[in-house]
């Protein structure tokens, strides 16, 4: 098993936590934002987009309201 040093887990979480940072502020710019665009604006894969947003959701950050193709998001908190 591989263990991370501190300075990479940094890294990761660091990294996580900006692509989190931005994908938050592109859905209060664009609340109707898609994952597709949410994968081409920050670089990240659409699965990457899909588990961020689960994980986002999970923690009461955004909700996603009406239908996946006419819905949009919300910011909770």
């Amino acid at each position: 098993m591989r263990l991370l040093s501190k300075t990479s887990y940094e890294q990761r979480f660091y990294g996580v936590q900006k692509t989190r940072e931005k994908i938050i502020l592109l859905i209060k710019e664009n609340p109707k934002i898609t994952s597709k665009e949410l994968a081409e604006k920050t670089g990240v894969s659409i699965k990457g987009i899909e588990w961020q947003l689960k994980k986002l959701k999970d923690e009461n950050l955004i909700e996603r309201r009406g239908s996946d193709k006419g819905g949009h998001w919300e910011i909770v908190r």
